[in-house]
């Protein structure tokens, strides 16, 4: 069996009759790993960076000895986030299986009678193909600001792997999907985060004053030297002040990266709109620039993300429809902008969004199904974008979407979410010294990315000019003239709406750039 280890931004994978094909895209000091098998039965392409190639080579060892039984449990054996394609050569059918709730799912497509995947839109200009909005995907990504199930994605003809289950694709493109399950544990959860962690030697971390981060600060030991911890933002916001004085408690090192200025907010802005595909939003720009510049090339990068997996997100007795509010975008945006032909929609907003959530994530109570909703929902969507942008510049590992972890607390009563009972257990076991700023955070007035007044500056004049250059190409979706009347008013008054400005300027600056890259073919 042949085995590669690669570092790369993007693939692009090809399945049709007699056809599979793998094509890798790299950038110097970018990326995270893939690994490629073939041997005389398969063809096998595994992505992701929260396995040892240890445990990856005993796994393919494993599918070949009876691949049916071994990727119908996979969930028992194998967690944090990846995706998995496997060529079953002899009888020229796909198989396909990502993390337990789809946060790595692939996106994929039909063109000239093969199926396309492709891990991110970074490389789309490739496929020569226009996009065209789809009216549903198009309202439920800007009320949410991300894809969430059921919906479709903004794009006709683009869908995503979704996760829990095998997918499985015939010569003749026929697609079938087979829900797997997870086996949770009976036994007393030991609640932690260590072995998820140890994957990689060389670990760096985003401290921040958040709990998640703080839980998994938590298990670190005092004064590696293969660790490192940094943030970014405003020097004077919580975050900051705490992640740096953590860092300082346990003896790591620490380095700060500055919010970007007016040119650098260009620049990652560009990044984030072709890598997500527009589904991203604009304000993970610092972020991006924190991962490119403050992140050593040869560390995984791991942060408190997905935590909330065991946390009560959502007030556990409040009305769905309230819970939502502040997670959806403001009603006045919507009618202010849409053109009329989501008048209908706009009508029924937002109680016909959390009427479909409703209908959708199972549960007897609101905190069940809210949970529900955080776990298959806002996780593929909303970290899933973020995920897939900072992983097409480093590796990134999630150690609470590890396999133990999942089958130790996703089952756990309701009430043992309330209060961040797990988060505060797992401190408590591991570094009893950091329970104070779990039980007192330090606070601050200064905003992490400070953006109120950044948008009143030259930020919000780098804003208006993008929205300018690009926002024809939402002429279809938007009153291209009220969106950049509304960017003027943010500029004065900036509130919820400059988010909602960073959604339509990502998707405006993706949709131009294909449009620009298609129309030279159009011609001919």
């Amino acid at each position: 069996m042949n085995f590669e280890k690669h570092t790369i931004t993007n693939f692009h994978i090809s399945f049709a009759a007699n056809i599979f094909e793998i094509q890798l895209f790299k950038e110097a000091n970018k990326g995270s790993n893939v690994y490629i098998f073939d041997s005389e039965l398969f063809k096998i392409v595994w992505y992701s960076s929260d396995h040892t190639q240890e445990k990856i080579l005993d796994f393919i060892k494993e599918l070949h000895g009876n691949v049916d039984n071994v990727v119908e449990n996979i969930y028992n054996e194998i967690g944090g986030i990846f995706e998995i394609f496997i060529h079953d050569k002899k009888n020229n059918k796909l198989l396909i299986v990502n993390d337990l709730y789809g946060v790595n799912g692939s996106f994929y497509l039909t063109n000239k009678d093969a199926l396309h995947f492709f891990l991110n839109f970074q490389n789309f200009k490739k496929f020569q193909l226009p996009l065209q909005f789809d009216p549903d995907g198009i309202q439920a990504h800007f009320a949410f600001g991300y894809q969430v199930q059921p919906f479709p994605l903004p794009y006709k003809g683009i869908s995503r792997i979704e996760g829990g289950k095998l997918h499985t694709f015939n010569a003749d493109l026929n697609h079938s999907g087979k829900e797997l399950d997870i086996t949770f544990s009976t036994k007393k959860p030991s609640f932690s985060l260590k072995e998820a962690m140890h994957v990689t030697e060389k670990l760096f971390f985003g401290a921040t004053a958040g709990k998640d981060s703080l839980t998994l600060l938590s298990q670190v030991e005092e004064g590696n030297e293969h660790f490192k911890t940094g943030n970014f933002g405003e020097v004077y916001s919580a975050d900051v002040m705490q992640g740096k004085e953590i860092a300082v408690k346990l003896d790591l090192s620490y380095e700060h990266t500055t919010l970007c200025d007016e040119e650098e907010f260009e620049h990652y802005a560009k990044q984030i709109a072709n890598i997500s595909g527009g589904l991203g939003t604009i304000s993970y720009v610092d972020m991006l620039k924190f991962v490119d510049e403050g992140i050593p090339n040869d560390y995984s990068y791991v942060m408190g993300e997905a935590g909330e997996c065991v946390r009560m997100f959502f007030p556990a007795a409040t009305h769905l429809a309230k819970a939502l509010h502040n997670y959806v975008t403001p009603k006045e945006f919507l009618s202010n902008t849409f053109v009329v032909d989501y008048e209908s929609f706009i009508k029924s907003y937002p109680e016909n969004i959390s009427a479909t959530i409703t209908d959708s994530y199972e549960g007897t109570t609101n905190a069940e199904i809210l949970m529900n909703f955080y776990r298959k929902g806002r996780l593929p969507g909303n970290f899933g974008n973020r995920h897939k942008l900072l992983s097409a510049y480093r590796n990134k590992i999630t150690p609470f979407l590890h396999e133990q972890f999942i089958q130790e607390t996703h089952n756990l009563p309701h009430k043992r979410y309330e209060y961040d009972q797990i988060h505060e257990q797992i401190i408590y076991d591991s570094n009893q010294d950091l329970l104070a700023f779990f039980r007192n955070p330090i606070q601050s007035d200064v905003t992490v990315q400070d953006w109120n007044h950044r948008i009143s500056n030259e930020i919000g004049v780098k804003l208006y000019e993008l929205l300018e250059t690009h926002i024809e190409a939402l002429k279809t979706v938007f009153d291209t003239q009220k969106v950049l009347a509304l960017a003027k008013q943010q500029q004065k008054n900036p509130n919820r709406g400059v988010y909602f400005l960073f959604r339509i300027l990502s998707m405006a600056i993706f949709a131009d750039t294909i449009n620009n890259a298609i129309a030279p073919c159009e011609k001919r």
